[in-house]
């Protein structure tokens, strides 16, 4: 793995260093390590990176790669965090980065659960960055720290452009790391000429007419190509069309 020298002001100057940093881990056991790396580079209290739904990945509700401690992981189990967790619950709903700073903590179960959190070494301000993956797939890339608060608020636009593009770099070296790659989808023609004309809201009786085919044989199609994109119907198929940029 290639090295990275962090800037006291951020990321801005080593920026393609990092990238080329993220872009050489080949596997599991190089992930903890680069964020690590980052976190120590950064003067970062934690680095985490939380995902749901990533393909191919069985019996797996979630997927993480942290640098909590053990002990602060344990105790987030024990209380069933996952449900309560602010961070995690906006942001799985939306695409927008995220100040910790903003969420309301009146309630005393949120005010127990970051209070928990500083205790177990995570830092008071954070930013999370939500991913959307070609998958389906959500991501979570977040990062805290307990530098002082106007040092921090000198950081943190800087850090939200930096770390946002660094996010799906992550996001990419996790699932590279974990073989998780573009299926190679080979349609036929007429597949493909099936499943365009589907997306642009034709029917199958439709289609015939165009393609001077019969509507069995079109449906013919369009259920060979499903089965090809692992669709679950038409729909699906047609959105995966795009997903893999087939269109």
């Amino acid at each position: 793995m290639t090295g990275f020298t962090a800037h006291p002001m951020g990321l801005n100057r080593n920026f393609v260093n990092l990238i080329e940093e993220v872009a050489s881990v080949k596997n599991q056991s190089e992930i903890r390590e680069l964020l690590t790396r980052l976190e120590i580079a950064f003067e970062l209290n934690s680095v985490a990176y939380v995902a749901i739904n990533l393909p191919r990945i069985t019996g797996v509700d979630r997927y993480v790669a942290a640098t909590y401690s053990k002990s602060w992981i344990d105790r987030y189990d024990q209380q069933n965090y996952w449900r309560l967790d602010p961070v995690l619950r906006e942001g799985f709903s939306t695409i927008l980065p995220i100040d910790w700073g903003k969420f309301d903590v009146s309630t005393p179960a949120v005010r127990t659960f970051f209070g928990e959190a500083a205790e177990f070494g995570v830092g008071r301000q954070g930013l999370s960055f939500p991913v959307r993956g070609k998958y389906g797939e959500k991501a979570l890339f977040s990062i805290s720290s307990d530098i002082k608060l106007s040092r921090w608020l000198r950081l943190a636009p800087r850090w939200i452009r930096d770390f946002q593009v660094l996010s799906y770099h992550i996001h990419e070296m996790v699932l590279r790391a974990e073989g998780i790659r573009e299926p190679d989808v080979k349609l036929t023609p007429r597949e493909l000429e099936c499943l365009k004309w589907s997306a642009a809201g034709k029917s199958a009786a439709e289609i015939g007419i165009i393609l001077s085919l019969s509507e069995k044989t079109v449906r013919f199609y369009q259920d060979l190509a499903r089965t090809k994109l692992d669709a679950k119907n038409l729909t699906h198929a047609v959105a995966k069309l795009y997903t893999f940029d087939l269109l």
